[in-house]
C-alpha cells in the first residue's frame, strides 16, 4: 500500500513539474524575443563613390530594425560577396560593412544593443580592383553579384547566425559608369 502512495506522489510531482514547465514556456513565448529584419528591398541603389584607373568603389545603405518584443544585441556583422572566378575573374573584390551610427574604417562591427522597434542603417562598400588596370573596360561585362549580409544575434533565446542577401546589379554598375 505504501508503494502505491509513493508512486502516486511521484506521479503528482512529475505532473506539477510538467504543468509548471508548460506555464513557463507559455510565459516565455508571450514575452517574445528580438527579431532583426534586414530590409534589403529598401536599400539605396549602389552608387559609384570613387573610380580610378584600377579601382571602382560602390556603396549602398541598407536599413535594419529589431521587429521583436525584446531587446537584442548584434554581436557581429559582415558582408560576404558571392562571385566565383568561373563567372567573372577580371577584378578582385573587397567588401566592407559599417554601422552608420558608429562609423569605423577597420571593417569591425562593434556590438550594439537594439531595443524593440529600434534599428539603424548599414553602409555596404564594395571595391572592385582590376587585375589589368583597366577598370572601366573590365566592368563592361560585370554580372549581378549577390552579397550576403551575415550577422550574429544574442537575445533571450540562444545566439544565432542569420543572413540577408542584397545584389550589386550589373545595371547599377553600368548606370554608375555612364554618369561618371
Amino acid at each position: 500500500m505504501l508503494i502505491y502512495v509513493l508512486i502516486n506522489v511521484v506521479i503528482a510531482v512529475i505532473g506539477i513539474i510538467a504543468v509548471l514547465y508548460l506555464l513557463f514556456r507559455l510565459f516565455a513565448w508571450k514575452q517574445g524575443d528580438a527579431r532583426f529584419v534586414i530590409e534589403a528591398r529598401r536599400r539605396n541603389p549602389f552608387e559609384l563613390k570613387k573610380i580610378t584607373q584600377d579601382t571602382a568603389v560602390f556603396e549602398t545603405n541598407v536599413p535594419f530594425q529589431n521587429m521583436g518584443k525584446q531587446l537584442g544585441t548584434i554581436m557581429d556583422f559582415y558582408p560576404r560577396t558571392l562571385l566565383p572566378h568561373e563567372q567573372y575573374d577580371k577584378c578582385v573584390i573587397h567588401s566592407q560593412l559599417a554601422n552608420t551610427a558608429a562609423e569605423r574604417d577597420d571593417n569591425y562591427w562593434e556590438s550594439v544593443i537594439y531595443y524593440p522597434g529600434e534599428g539603424g542603417t548599414l553602409r555596404v562598400t564594395i571595391a572592385l580592383v582590376s587585375k589589368n588596370n583597366t577598370i572601366r573596360e573590365d566592368l563592361k561585362t560585370f554580372p549581378d553579384m549577390p552579397i550576403d549580409l551575415v550577422y550574429q544575434v544574442v537575445s533571450r533565446s540562444e545566439w544565432y547566425i542569420h543572413k540577408a542577401r542584397i545584389t550589386l546589379k550589373a545595371s547599377e554598375v553600368q548606370h554608375a559608369l555612364e554618369l561618371n
